[in-house]
Order: structure tokens, then C-alpha cells, then sequence
């Protein structure tokens, strides 16, 4: 899906991941830590990706080998993880509620590309 990269836009995404990972027939424990990752990244995207102006939020969802794979996806401005932020924590919840995260420069230009793997997904 693609959205306008706004908070208000969020909810939007958790309703259609929670379909999805429904028709997966993920668990109902592993939906929700998916689904709180994923907008963990996605409001990383809305708070830091665009400092001058609007612009999109892109998630992807796909199964791979018997893992949940999650891409948040945005096309503003790379800035690579802080090690000395202590402002937030959603980095180090994502880590906690997926067995990978990968937070690299973005395939569609300067943006920044989040990556979410979580085995055992069935219910």
C-alpha cells in the first residue's frame, strides 16, 4: 500500500496488515507484535523522513519461506539510525518483537527502507 506519509494515515495501515495477516493464519499474539512493529517504522516515517514537506509512506507484506516479511518504505530524506537518540524507543521494540531488522538506504532513491522478519507465524 502507499499513503500520504501523515499520523492520521496510520490506522489505515495496522486494519489492512491485521487483514492480511489474518488470511495468513498468523497467530493472534504474532499479528499483534507484527502489527505494532510495523507502525513503530511506519511512524518513523511520518516523524523523520519528510522535514520539508509532505510525501508517501510505502509498506509491502509478503511470506517468504515461513516467515512474515514486513517493508516500510519511504522516498524522503536517509538518515541512518542514532545510536545517542534517547528520545524514543521503537527501534529497540522493533527489535525485540521481530527476529530481524534491517534499516538500509532506500531502493526507490534517498529514502530509508525498514525490513521486518518474524518466524512461526501460525496459528
Amino acid at each position: 500500500m502507499r499513503i500520504p506519509a501523515r499520523a492520521e494515515e496510520l490506522q489505515s495501515i495496522r486494519h489492512a496488515l491485521g487483514t492480511w495477516l489474518d488470511g495468513q493464519g498468523a497467530a493472534p499474539e504474532v499479528g499483534a507484535e507484527v502489527a505494532l512493529a510495523v507502525h513503530e517504522a511506519a511512524a518513523n516515517v511520518v516523524e523523520h523522513a519528510y522535514p520539508r514537506g509532505s510525501g508517501e509512506l510505502i509498506v509491502r507484506a509478503r511470506q517468504d519461506d515461513g516467515r512474515l516479511v514486513v517493508i516500510v518504505e519511504d522516498e524522503g530524506e536517509w538518515r541512518a539510525p542514532s545510536r545517542t537518540d534517547q528520545r524514543g524507543r521503537g527501534l529497540a521494540l522493533m527489535h525485540g518483537l521481530m527476529d530481524d531488522v534491517e534499516i538500509a538506504p532506500s531502493e526507490t532513491g534517498s529514502g530509508t527502507r525498514v525490513t521486518l522478519r518474524r518466524r512461526g507465524h501460525h496459528a
